[in-house]
């Protein structure tokens, strides 16, 4: 029996898919590659059952390494109509990271449809031991796997979109920092209970004083949609030293701060604000 690929190099793929199987050292010696050809099995030494389980195995690991990230890009392209090559891999890459957290979550279930369907498909063709394409066979037989990985291109162009527009976002507000005079050289941002203010001198900013420093034009941009809390403060005070005390650097307002003031905001710990307070409460006593 003959398996046909595209090329060569797909062939020896699923060669080593067929190694590394657990069965794959006991039925190696009946597999051949064939140069332009593809593989060829002899299946007269060995039970049909445990070839099947073998080229499930192969077939369903080539078809999630090998097929996943070509199929993708074919959808954008083709079913989306992306051409951009950098929007492209953008896309792949965040479709292929949702892949992966969801086959890690859910190991045994992930692709269990494709499985089944490859099962199903090479029972009959191993009863025959007819010859047959692998690329005709995934065509006509996993159907499902094009619409499963579809539905993974939709989520990725979403949230690429959302990045997109966090992206726009963050550079609109870093145009109106560098058009804002700065009100204060140095600010403290603390992140302990929610956000506070204090000045070059440590002293606490109350929300009247901070109310009193936003820049009302800010506001009167309806694209920019600030909070008046946090982002309309900062953007207003625009000091040239932004340090943020917080003990949860991944925290996404956090990041947001720090890609909008980017070289001029610095974080620390909590620990750190807590420990200059107390040395300047030495220096006062002393």
């Amino acid at each position: 029996m003959q398996i046909s690929f595209q090329n060569d190099s797909e062939a020896l793929k699923l060669l080593n898919f067929v190694s590394a199987h657990p069965l794959g050292a006991e039925f190696q010696a009946y597999i051949r590659f064939l140069p332009q050809q593809g593989m060829y099995v002899d299946m007269t030494e060995s039970s049909g059952d445990e070839w099947l389980i073998l080229l499930r195995d192969a077939f369903h690991s080539f078809l999630l390494e090998e097929k996943t990230l070509p199929v993708l890009e074919q959808i954008i392209v083709g079913k989306f109509f992306y051409r951009e090559r950098e929007e492209i891999e953008a896309i792949i890459e965040i479709a292929s990271s949702i892949i992966e957290a969801e086959r890690a979550r859910n190991q045994d279930e992930a692709f269990s449809t494709e499985k089944r369907l490859i099962e199903e498909g090479l029972q009959s063709i191993l009863a025959g031991k007819v010859s047959f394409s692998f690329d005709s066979f995934t065509t006509f037989r996993l159907k499902s796997f094009q619409h499963t990985l579809e539905k993974y291109v939709v989520k990725a162009i979403d949230e690429y979109k959302l990045e997109q527009d966090y992206q726009n976002f963050i550079a609109t507000l870093r145009d109106c920092l560098q058009g804002q005079e700065s009100k204060l050289r140095k600010l403290h941002l603390v992140n302990r209970d929610g956000f506070h203010f204090y000045d070059q001198k440590f002293s606490k900013l109350d929300r009247p004083k901070i109310n009193s420093m936003i820049d009302r034009r800010l506001l009167a941009k309806s694209s920019l949609f600030l909070d008046t809390v946090i982002l309309a403060p900062l953007l207003s005070i625009a000091p040239e030293n932004l340090c943020i005390y917080t003990d949860d650097k991944e925290e996404g307002l956090i990041q947001t701060i720090s890609r909008i003031f980017e070289e001029r905001a610095t974080i620390l710990p909590l620990s750190s604000f807590s420990m200059q307070l107390n040395e300047l409460s030495w220096k006062k006593e002393n």
